[in-house]
């Protein structure tokens, strides 16, 4: 497996619905390498902060099975991805804690993504996929945030080694969709008390999992 494309993009607006958007989630394909910290990736820009980057989530992955689901043909970054990924890396597979270890790069499986509007918007403005949040979501098929353990470079082309996780945990598509119905099944709540007890499991995922089990 290798790393398909390496994505990143400053900060941008655009005019959605009568005022302007300001938003990193423009990504776009990177010729070379560039080195990744704790933090995210060289030169790759976040608006919000409260919700995207820091060390939780310091890259966000999508395999390219996502764009064949939605019939979309790119260019890769195009949903506002840092690694386009193989479909072998999809959320079926791919499980909480998993390690990805890409060249001198070690990364960390810490949580599904969280889908939001400015992805709905960029779809229609970009694609002109009606509903896109709403079919996006119920497919669990979201992509999924990276913790960086070993700090190096990143460059499209290098081979890619999946590390499953020691500890039992949950794939993402399955802990998306537990969240995303809102823990109502006992086959839901066994997967968010099994990702809670994972010692890689994102802060904001802990702490939004913790409130949502309490008032099951």
């Amino acid at each position: 497996m290798q790393l398909i494309s390496l994505n990143q993009g400053a900060a941008r607006s655009w005019h959605w619905r009568g005022r302007d958007v300001r938003s990193g989630i423009f990504k776009t394909p990177v010729d070379g390498p560039l080195p990744v910290s704790e933090t995210g990736l060289a030169q790759d820009e976040q608006v919000d902060t409260q919700n995207h980057g820091g060390p939780d989530k310091a890259l966000l992955a999508l395999p390219v099975s996502t764009y064949a689901l939605f019939h979309l043909e790119g260019p890769w970054g195009a949903l506002g991805e840092n690694l386009t990924l193989p479909a072998a890396l999809n959320e079926e597979v791919v499980r909480l804690g998993d390690r990805l270890r890409i060249g001198e790069v070690l990364l960390e499986v810490t949580q599904p993504r969280s889908p939001c509007w400015k992805l709905d918007a960029l779809a229609k403005d970009r694609f002109g996929e009606a509903q896109f949040l709403q079919r996006y979501a119920a497919s669990g098929q979201v992509g999924y945030y990276l913790r960086v353990l070993t700090p190096g470079n990143l460059e499209a082309g290098q081979p890619i080694a999946h590390e499953p996780t020691s500890h039992p945990a949950p794939t993402i598509q399955a802990l998306f969709l537990a969240k995303h119905h809102g823990g109502k099944t006992a086959e839901q709540c066994a997967i968010i008390e099994q990702a809670l007890a994972h010692p890689a499991l994102s802060q904001a995922w802990r702490e939004e999992l913790t409130r949502l089990i309490s008032q099951t």
